[in-house]
């Protein structure tokens, strides 16, 4: 899996370094790459679905062992309650391997359910860098005022001030759907990317701000995607691939006020 996502990653930085999408040759690669990606991130959703039921069953088992076994399961001298103690650690054990840095990010977990604290980490959203974004908001907020806006639109924006960011994402996606060419469809897909970047999805959030560039490449949200691309490629540990979208944006748009924070971020990266 991190492979394919790897291989996406290279082929979305070559035609980033190359300052514009040459080819169509170029484009076709990368979606192919990133329909592969996103197929693999499906999969992976759907195994640690597969796991948080097996590791539920386990535990369930387990008490009625511990609740049926009397005296003799308190003193742990029960072989089969060992041995469901041995395959939950090693179910937990691979739970939380999904959500390592650099891995496939794992998914929100499946309605109704309750995953071990231990097992899955939380993704609460960092308190950083989102000054230009929230400035961004407000820009936007501003611009409602007396304006007619998609409610969908609206909504997500509004969620996305209120933090919460899950239940932003699907009010921009309906907003996609039913307006692709809308001049707002560039900022809808720019803040899909930068909801998941919050969440510390990186993975998605790569993906999704990838689209930004692919579908509106005159687009006036270009800066803020590239900005939030090089931050997630750099929170990912991947510093040469931040500091080439970095250039890409201090090049392109150097008067933006993106560029000028991707400059002192260049900085910070060279030290």
């Amino acid at each position: 899996m991190r492979r394919a996502f790897h291989s996406l990653a290279l082929g979305l930085l070559a035609v980033v370094a190359s300052g514009c999408f040459a080819t169509r040759a170029d484009l076709l690669k990368v979606q192919k790459d990133q329909r592969e990606v996103r197929a693999l991130l499906a999969d992976t959703q759907v195994a640690v679905d597969g796991l948080r039921r097996k590791l539920d069953a386990l535990k369930s088992q387990l008490e009625e062992s511990n609740r049926g076994g009397g005296r003799g399961a308190a003193r742990g001298g029960s072989k089969p309650t060992e041995e469901l103690e041995r395959r939950i650690a090693e179910l937990e054990a691979k739970l939380a391997a999904q959500g390592q840095p650099g891995s496939l990010v794992a998914p929100p977990p499946v309605a109704g359910e309750q995953p071990d604290a231990a097992a899955v980490q939380p993704t609460p959203e960092p308190t950083k860098p989102a000054t230009l974004a929230d400035a961004a908001l407000a820009k936007e907020e501003a611009a409602f005022e007396g304006a007619k806006v998609d409610d969908d639109y609206r909504d997500g924006i509004a969620l996305v001030r209120a933090g919460q960011c899950d239940q932003a994402t699907p009010k921009f996606r309906a907003f996609l759907k039913k307006n692709a060419k809308s001049d707002l469809a560039d900022n809808a897909q720019y803040w899909v990317g930068e909801c998941y970047y919050r969440q510390r999805n990186y993975n998605k959030a790569i993906l999704e701000l990838n689209d930004v560039l692919l579908r509106y490449p005159k687009g006036d949200k270009l800066p803020s995607a590239l900005l939030t691309l090089a931050s997630a490629f750099e929170d990912m540990g991947q510093k040469i691939e931040a500091k080439l979208v970095l250039q890409k944006l201090v090049s392109d748009h150097p008067k933006s006020e993106e560029a000028e924070r991707g400059r002192q971020k260049l900085q910070a990266l060279s030290d």
